[in-house]
């Protein structure tokens, strides 16, 4: 009898039982992951996270941030805080975000260009969605929506807004713990996380003047955060230290943000040093006009100095408006000749003229109006200040150059348009700056394949095109450029990526340079980049021509602590 019973359960009993528990969990009963430890990344918490293959990597860490929005703060991916439980979306939850906007989302997130949330008190999880990059600081740049409130990049300074140097960039995102005797007890939280940095360039040939051929950076980049309980008040406090081998004009101590932030339902201030990111291209950043370019960081020029600013902004169903008052002005920073990858001579900031009688203390403003319209990201924005791009006047007595910074307005427009796997780009500007009146663009696409070479694999297409109206008579590059790059995004538990573009000149063919970017994760706390530039011209009047001999290949060694 017994054994009938017994019999009996198991054909009938115990499979209803498991068929109801099974039903409940595809409900959407979430799991939980953590509590985060100070050795977790995101990207690692992920991968425990995710279902299966047909569940994207993108999707599962979009859908972690959507549904957790207290475990990051400030709504930063790149700074998920320890001791955190992680509440785990059910497989339907992480499909019903589209995989081609998760995709964008996250690409924009590690680089510090997603707008950060507000309060996570006051945020409401479900409503959460992606915003167009603004963009992070490295690190940041802000995408926002009625309820998210940015990487500078860098990337140090910023993806959080700004990089930044942050911003930098990092697909698998640190933790770091509560310093001693702060917790919830306390009524409110801090995070710390530290970023040591050393990188080894080295230069096809000796410089043009002789300049060396290897070159040691190293620099620090510390990360404090603090929130109250409620989430309404927080403090970001993010100094950068460099030092150069070759070139003591190289060396920098700047504060790339540290700023008090006031977070109200549907509106947030700031006041302090931030950095903030505007843009969606990948090959150029036209838009991105709030904050200084450090030429020491890279050419790319995507490496950013922290900006004092007041600022404001609120959401509703009519969008997002960002306002901006810059009352001081950050000269752009130039490595000297033996820094190489610079101009030929060294810039005096010393003996630095303006137009403005204000000179630094000129208040430059900036405004930024942006909004979603279900597959598409619409930004409009306007500055008018000290232009961010000084004109270099060659001192022959002296052999230095004198930066000159007229006053500046600019229209800017950017957007992007999700459609499948497509990702359509566009920004556009209208410049005013001294003597000059000019019209600049890039547009182009980015097409991703999921699941390449029977393996796990993105490999994204990208092409854009430069244009400016001034032609050859630019001072910069991209007046009639192409950009054409490769993304292969890996999807494994280091997180490995490898980006591959060449920019040519369309107007003058021998006119073109080549880029090469790769990272990926040793440990937890260690993470392996590499750089490459290649530059090509025989043309004098190039732009390029000053770094024709600076091709060079960058390893850099990043430790999170």
């Amino acid at each position: 009898m017994k054994t009938l019973l017994h019999q009996l359960l198991q054909r009938t009993v115990l499979p209803v039982l498991l068929l109801t528990a099974m039903t409940i969990s595809a409900a959407g009963l979430a799991a939980e992951l953590g509590p985060v430890t100070k050795t977790d990344t995101l990207w690692r918490l992920a991968v425990q996270a995710r279902p299966d293959d047909a569940v994207s990597m993108p999707q599962v860490i979009y859908a972690l941030w959507q549904a957790n929005p207290a475990a990051f703060v400030d709504g930063d991916i790149n700074k998920l805080r320890a001791g955190t439980v992680l509440q785990v979306p059910s497989r339907s939850k992480m499909l019903a975000n589209d995989a081609a906007v998760a995709r964008v989302w996250f690409y924009q997130a590690i680089r510090g260009q997603v707008a950060t949330a507000v309060s996570p008190a006051k945020t409401d999880a479900a409503k959460v969605a992606v915003k167009p990059a603004a963009q992070a600081t490295a690190k940041p740049a802000p995408a926002t929506t009625p309820v998210a409130g940015p990487a500078d990049t860098a990337a140090p300074a910023s993806v959080a807004a700004q990089p930044a140097a942050p911003q930098e960039q990092q697909a698998d995102v640190d933790t770091s713990s509560p310093a001693p005797g702060v917790g919830p007890a306390a009524g409110f939280s801090l995070r710390q996380q530290h970023q040591l940095t050393a990188q080894q360039r080295y230069f096809a040939e000796t410089g043009a003047v002789g300049q060396a051929r290897a070159h040691t950076l190293l620099s620090l980049l510390s990360d404090w955060s603090w929130q109250d309980e409620d989430g309404v008040h927080s403090f970001q406090f993010t100094p950068f230290l460099r030092w150069h081998q070759r070139d003591s004009a190289s060396n920098l101590l700047d504060l790339r943000q540290a700023y008090w932030r006031y977070a109200g339902r549907n509106w947030e201030v700031k006041a302090g040093n931030d950095i903030i990111f505007w843009g969606v291209s990948e090959s150029q950043r036209l838009v991105d006009v709030i904050n200084q370019v450090d030429m020491v960081g890279g050419v790319d020029m995507e490496t950013r100095l922290g900006q004092p600013m007041l600022s404001f902004k609120g959401w509703n169903s009519a969008g997002t408006l960002e306002l901006y008052l810059l009352p001081y002005f950050r000269e752009r920073l130039f490595a000297d000749p033996a820094g190489r990858l610079t101009t030929p001579w060294p810039v005096e900031h010393d003996i630095a003229i303006y137009e403005s009688t204000d000179e630094r203390n000129n208040l430059d403003v900036a405004l930024r109006w942006s909004q979603r319209f279900s597959s598409l990201d619409l930004g409009l924005s306007y500055f008018a200040g000290n232009s961010r791009e000084p004109l270099l006047i060659l001192q022959p007595v002296t052999q230095r150059l004198q930066p000159y910074y007229f006053q500046m307005q600019q229209l800017g427009l950017d957007t992007q348009y999700v459609a499948g796997d497509w990702l359509w780009k566009l920004e556009t500007i209208y410049r005013r700056s001294g003597p000059q009146e000019f019209a600049a663009a890039t547009a182009g696409f980015e097409y991703t394949r999921v699941g390449v070479f029977n393996q796990s694999w993105d490999l994204g297409w990208i092409a854009e095109y430069q244009y400016d109206s001034r032609g050859l008579q630019a001072p910069v590059t991209g007046q009639n450029d192409m950009f054409i790059g490769w993304r292969l995004a890996l999807n494994d538990i280091a997180g490995s990526e490898v980006l591959f573009g060449v920019l040519q000149d369309l107007d003058r063919s021998s006119s073109r340079s080549a880029r090469l970017e790769a990272s990926m994760r040793l440990t937890n706390s260690l993470r392996l980049r590499l750089n490459a530039w290649l530059f090509q011209t025989d043309d004098i009047g190039d732009v390029l021509y000053n770094l024709r001999q600076d091709d060079y290949l960058e390893l850099s060694l990043d430790y999170y602590f």
